[in-house]
């Protein structure tokens, strides 16, 4: 019984020192690869249009085959509309040294800005697709991608 308003303190404090999360989620990859036709959406809410960031997140492993990573991306808003998209190509592994980006020991996580100072149309519902835009049909070692969306400080 004395436990538990300590784990509700650390609980609090754990969440509250990332203010600036508007939202952040990933999408797990069975058996680490991403396949062509898997293109996660990521939903979220906005409720103010002052200016945010958004990122692709990236967990791979250190056996990725590649030195690089092409991902596209589309926001899209409530009625379907294309607001925003891109191919972007994120490195993952050091071109001379081949040390991995980011951050972890068998599995590293980076992340990617998209989109500076951007500022939403209007409050509502958002979707962000990302799908992988490699020449493999099953792209191996790629755990999880994620999308994150954070308040300007």
């Amino acid at each position: 019984m004395k436990r538990y308003p300590l784990i509700l303190l650390l609980l609090i404090s754990f969440v509250a020192c990332d203010s600036n999360r508007v939202y952040e989620e990933y999408h797990d990859f069975n058996n680490k690869t991403w396949n062509l036709d898997s293109i996660p959406s990521f939903e979220f809410s906005i409720d103010n249009t002052d200016p945010k960031d958004l990122f692709v997140n990236l967990r791979n492993t250190i056996s990725y085959d590649y030195q690089n990573l092409y991902l596209s991306y589309q926001l899209i808003d409530e009625n379907g509309q294309e607001l925003e998209g891109d191919l972007i190509n994120i490195s993952v592994f050091d071109e001379k040294t081949g040390k991995p980006f980011g951050s972890g020991n068998s599995i590293y996580e980076q992340q990617h800005k998209i989109l500076e100072n951007y500022r939403f149309p209007k409050n509502g519902n958002y979707v962000l697709k990302i799908a992988q835009y490699m020449r493999e049909v099953d792209l191996k070692e790629v755990v999880s991608v994620g999308a994150r969306v954070e308040k300007k400080d």
